[in-house]
């Protein structure tokens, strides 16, 4: 009943200015002024509604997150930027930025609502006068684990957004993740900030943890998983390496983990190649007799299900003599190494995947002469 009222309250106040701003135009049709003034309060409500709705969806996770890598320090510049401009010249941004935390997958749309939706709260605890805090920093699954059980992940990066304001009692801090709770007064906000934040949290396998005082702010830390099994470019790194290579040729990329598949093809189209993917070796094999004419080249994990990544290549060569491949691996024996670079396979690439040798051995490999 509290989600229905909610959601009844803020689409009829929506409703109400329209009809009203829709009433005053009949009567004014020839004041410009005002004709002007209706027309931009029309679009603001049709703004909030749309909201409304892409935040009630967020929070029932009816919208599925589109997952990419995201340079989480690159997006809190972004808003901190965003908020400086737009914000009471009273309240102070600082950012306190770990350069070292990786690139994680997420969609970096969710993550902006999310510490958009906090800043918000902070600028709003504070009466336009205080200061703002962004923070990040990577931390031990150990670490995280010790608060909440279910992290499973070795690593995560922090997001803090800390701020000045009048801080909570346990009381409001134990229902602020409810919809539609607020503690604004009439009008001020529609209390799905926070349970938009926490659904953002929930799609991404993520955590969140509150500390707050009553007169002493609030500070809000989440959690998100850092991949395993890949290790992707640093935040300081991927600002100083866009020079890395790339290209715009076709991969056939064949790895049965779904969140390092997802990632390498992520990565390789941000650096413009064509990527196909498959998640073991049978479809791998089906893939590149489909696509055989467009595939330039093979990256593929060696130890897959139902064919393993040699004995796919190896089908493949029969239809394709020269075939140019790449395998990984995180260990294999080295007499195996070396038939199996004598079969024709040009490199290998060490697991965890590091994106910068990967992206060099690709190039290095299509740059090969016959």
């Amino acid at each position: 009943m509290t989600l229905a009222g909610g959601i009844a309250h803020d689409f009829n106040n929506n409703l109400g200015m329209i009809l009203g701003q829709l009433a005053l135009l009949e009567r004014t049709r020839e004041n410009t002024v005002q004709f002007e003034e209706s027309v931009f309060s029309i679009n603001k409500a049709v703004e909030r509604g749309a909201s409304l709705v892409r935040q009630i969806l967020t929070f029932a996770r009816k919208t599925e997150a589109a997952l990419e890598p995201v340079n989480i320090n690159s997006a809190a510049k972004e808003l901190a930027k965003m908020i400086e401009e737009t914000f009471p010249k009273m309240i102070t941004v600082t950012l306190r930025l770990d350069k070292t935390i990786p690139v994680v997958s997420m969609d970096p749309t969710q993550l902006h609502q999310a510490l958009l939706n906090l800043c918000v709260n902070a600028r709003d605890a504070m009466n336009g006068k205080g200061t703002l805090i962004i923070a990040t920093h990577l931390a031990l699954g150990r670490d995280v684990s010790s608060r909440f059980p279910k992290a499973g992940s070795s690593h995560y990066v922090q997001v803090s957004v800390s701020d000045t304001g009048t801080g909570m009692d346990e009381a409001t801090r134990l229902r602020i993740f409810e919809p539609f709770f607020t503690t604004k007064e009439k009008g001020k906000g529609t209390g799905l900030g926070l349970a938009v934040v926490y659904g953002v949290i929930q799609a991404h396998n993520g955590f969140i943890d509150v500390e707050s005082t009553p007169g002493a702010g609030t500070k809000f830390h989440l959690f998100f998983p850092v991949a395993e099994g890949i290790i992707l470019k640093t935040a300081e790194a991927a600002d100083k390496n866009q020079d890395l290579p790339g290209g715009t040729e076709t991969i056939l990329v064949v790895e049965d983990e779904d969140v390092l598949r997802d990632l390498l093809t992520k990565l390789l189209e941000l650096h413009g190649y064509t990527v196909i993917a498959a998640s073991d070796g049978v479809e791998a094999v089906n893939r590149f007799s489909e696509h055989e004419n467009q595939i330039d080249l093979l990256l593929s994990d060696m130890g897959l299900p139902k064919r393993n990544g040699w004995d796919a290549f190896k089908l493949m060569q029969k239809t394709k003599p020269g075939v140019r491949a790449l395998m990984a691996s995180g260990y294999i024996e080295p007499g195996q190494k070396s038939e199996i670079l004598k079969s024709g396979v040009r490199r290998f690439i060490s697991k965890p995947y590091r994106m910068e040798e990967v992206l060099k051995a690709i190039r290095e490999t299509l740059d090969e002469k016959e």
